[in-house]
């Protein structure tokens, strides 16, 4: 049996990694930010931005870009 106490989870919650867009991004900073959270090149998730977004119709990426340009928080 596994006991945890309250430092663990207390630990676990302030060293959590978070969205943000980047202040250095291109447009609005959503790829930038999603690259330093996952920690895959920006060039690489931008060109699947990109694909996705001619593939798609243009409407449901471009939707899903422009929620995320407007309700992430920015991280200078």
């Amino acid at each position: 049996m596994i006991y945890y106490n309250d430092d663990d989870f207390s630990y676990h919650r302030r060293n959590r990694k978070k969205l943000y867009k980047s202040k250095n991004g291109i447009l609005f900073g959503v790829c930038q930010g999603i690259s330093n959270y996952t920690a895959i090149s920006v060039g690489l998730i931008r060109l699947l931005v990109i694909v996705s977004f001619i593939l798609s119709g243009f409407a449901p990426i471009g939707i899903i870009y422009l929620i995320l340009a407007i309700f992430l928080p920015t991280r200078y």
